[in-house]
């Protein structure tokens, strides 16, 4: 199975949601080998990565592929040969404001497309203008995808109801691009926690005797383990 995080603005949390949902408890007892791709030629997860390995982290059975190639038989190549060896496949797709040739790519070829976006103007805005064409060329020449498409309602307030959030992107999107059963907030452990290459849930475990930094990595693993139970509920 491939999982695509893809939006054509940069900073909506798709690096942080593949790192994550990589790392989720949900997603290692559903799929027993895991590949996070990164696409991005800014090399962020690449350099979060190498700083895993430096601090010795283990990998609990993820592992990590950047792929620099715009030469899409390349890239199939690359892709199926970590197939071979990974049930699911997670793949980081850089924010891109010309060509989309990543964005169009994974669009095309995932099983599961999850785009990040805001209840903003500005990001609806954009999804119409750039991603929305890109989405509804690929239905129109392939039926069977009218069930891969789901916002991921982003940058929440913690506080805000859930299901008036969906409710909302459901009557706002078209009816072949649906609302995940899960919102991501982006709050202050997500913006911490990927530093000295650890995941979500080792640094909770660094931060335990911190009853507030603990507190909101709590709150941060629960609401990534909500949004791996509706990525496996769609499997």
């Amino acid at each position: 199975m491939i999982i695509a995080f893809v939006q054509t603005k940069g900073g909506t949390g798709k690096s942080t949601l593949a790192q994550s949902i990589a790392f989720s408890r949900g997603i290692a007892k559903a799929f027993d080998s895991i590949s996070i791709v990164e696409m991005d030629p800014q090399k962020t997860l690449n350099r979060w990565w190498q700083r895993r390995e430096e601090n010795r982290f283990p990998s609990k059975g993820v592992k990590f592929k950047h792929i620099s190639s715009t030469d899409r038989q390349v890239i199939l190549k690359e892709l199926e040969e970590l197939e071979q060896s990974s049930e699911l496949l997670i793949l980081d797709v850089p924010g891109e404001g010309i060509s989309k040739f990543h964005t169009q790519f994974a669009c095309a070829v995932a099983d599961l497309v999850l785009i990040p976006m805001r209840t903003s103007t500005n990001d609806e805005e954009a999804f119409v203008d750039n991603l929305l064409p890109i989405i509804t060329r690929i239905v129109d020449l392939d039926g069977e995808t009218r069930d891969v498409f789901h916002i991921v309602p982003s940058f929440t307030h913690p506080l805000i109801n859930r299901q008036n959030v969906i409710d909302y992107f459901e009557d706002l999107l078209p009816d072949f691009i649906h609302c995940l059963n899960a919102t991501f907030s982006f709050g202050t452990a997500f913006e911490n926690f990927s530093r000295g290459g650890s995941n979500l849930y080792e640094y909770a475990n660094s931060v335990k005797t911190n009853l507030k930094l603990f507190g909101q990595a709590k709150k941060a693993i629960i609401e990534i383990e909500t949004i791996a139970e509706a990525i496996i509920h769609l499997r």
